[in-house]
């Protein structure tokens, strides 16, 4: 069966200053044959004309051509740089049409060459896909070390490692029928427990790592017209939150999300905390509740105007970490606040304080998104893929080395296999049909 060449404009029909049309595939340099009357060299930019298959001139435009394997899908590649006209696109699809076995390409199938070329491994896939959907700092620098490859070669350290300790075994398994040295058995203990040891410092980064890509959640909590929507339309700069002297005006959760020094953080008004017999206010205080259970930062705001605001500061529960208590209304009444403890005097209304708070809660961001710094794996599936490794590897004791060497050896070889679902060399179609049609023609 002859492999199809496949071809996509970048821009497709869009008008454009340049266009561009990739090329992959067997069929690459019979195209440039058919549409260049002058040779093109290889990884160098060549200026040429472009012509129909009548001879017929297209477009002057700049060639660049890449032999395989050195090219990004492993195949033989060539892009033509033509001018942004919707006129000329059309007419080389046309002209690229007219040959035999050349089609466009579907969504992500120039990616799905380079990965079925071993030109990338999935988890530099997945970081490509990170990558497009980024829209903050931290979310392209964490997506892009994983496209530049730098945590597959971690999960290839897991597996060298493991291969290791495996040697190990198979002295075992030679030597069955005399005492292992003392050494031996204790060499092999040290190296299983640090495997360990780092798959869960790598499970553990991740579930903070998600939160550079989820965004951070940050809930602010209280009583009634203590001024949660007035902070979050500050902090937002914009009239988000219905704010009103009348209490229990917000009913539901409103979620804004905001890029906070590269962070994307999202930022939830709930409805305001205390007794009542309104139905519709008692779900929202008990979906609030529920939200507040997996924040990662709670901002509990209080009314400083109203003489039981320490009590009501405190009947508000604490179930994040970080959390920051802002004591608001300050300009109608100061309230005298400890400097060791974690409250701020703030006016939503002024603007007092508000930069105090803003610097408190991007530090407590940054405490939040560190916890994820450079992480190994970063995806849910990678996760669960990590969990059921490390699974395997509780499950071998050291006695078992010298009884049954064979049953240990089979765990190591589940744990190499589970390795292999995460970079792609074991079973990934089901995950490979999902992240392609995310992508876009000509990627």
């Amino acid at each position: 069966m002859i492999k199809e060449t496949i071809y996509a404009s970048l821009t497709k029909y869009q008008k454009t200053a340049i266009s561009i049309v990739r090329v992959s595939g067997p069929q690459v340099k019979i195209i440039l044959k058919k549409f260049l009357k002058k040779r093109v060299k290889a990884k160098e930019i060549n200026l040429r004309n472009i012509y129909d298959s009548n001879g017929e001139f297209i477009d002057q435009g700049l060639i660049l051509f890449f032999s395989k394997p050195h090219s990004p899908t492993g195949e033989d590649v060539v892009e033509f740089h033509v001018h942004g006209s919707i006129s000329i696109i059309k007419k080389i699809e046309l002209e690229l049409d007219k040959i035999k076995h050349v089609r466009e390409a579907e969504p992500g199938e120039f990616t799905k060459r380079s990965l079925q070329n071993d030109k990338i491994d999935l988890l530099q896939v997945e970081g490509l896909d990170d990558l497009l959907e980024a829209s903050t700092e931290t979310q392209r620098k964490r997506a892009q070390l994983a496209f530049m490859g730098s945590v597959s070669s971690k999960l290839f350290d897991w597996r060298d490692e493991l291969i290791e300790i495996s040697s190990y075994l198979e002295t075992s398994i030679d030597f069955s029928d005399e005492e292992l040295p003392a050494n031996t058995i204790s060499t092999f203990e040290k190296k299983l427990n640090k495997i360990k040891k780092n798959l869960l410092v790598a499970i553990e980064k991740a579930e903070f790592s998600k939160k550079i890509k989820e965004g951070v959640k940050v809930v602010v909590s209280g009583p009634p017209n203590a001024g949660k929507s007035s902070l979050i339309n500050c902090l937002l700069d914009e009239n988000i939150s219905i704010v009103s002297a009348h209490p229990g005006t917000t009913r539901d959760i409103v979620c804004s999300t905001v890029d906070m020094n590269g962070v994307c953080v999202n930022i939830y008004d709930t409805a305001g905390l205390h007794k009542t017999n309104n139905e519709i206010e008692i779900e929202g205080i008990k979906r609030a509740t529920e939200l507040l259970k997996i924040s990662d930062i709670q901002i509990r705001v209080v009314d400083g105007n109203d003489h039981n605001w320490k009590e009501k500061l405190s009947e508000i529960p604490v179930v994040s970490r970080f959390t920051i208590d802002l004591i608001n209304k300050s300009d109608l009444k100061k309230r005298k606040i400890i400097k060791s403890s974690n409250e701020i005097n703030i006016s939503t209304k002024t603007g007092e304080n508000l930069d105090t708070f803003t610097k408190t809660l991007k530090e407590k961001i940054d405490s939040v998104v560190n916890k994820g710094d450079n992480p190994i794996i970063f995806r849910d599936r990678h996760i669960k893929i990590t969990k059921k490794i490390l699974e395997c590897l509780n499950s071998i004791q050291v006695k078992d080395i010298e009884k049954s060497p064979e049953l240990v050896a089979e765990d190591i070889r589940h744990s190499l296999t589970l390795i292999g679902k995460i970079t792609g060399s074991v079973g990934v179609e089901e995950v490979l049909d999902n992240l392609f049609k995310n992508f876009c023609i000509g990627k």
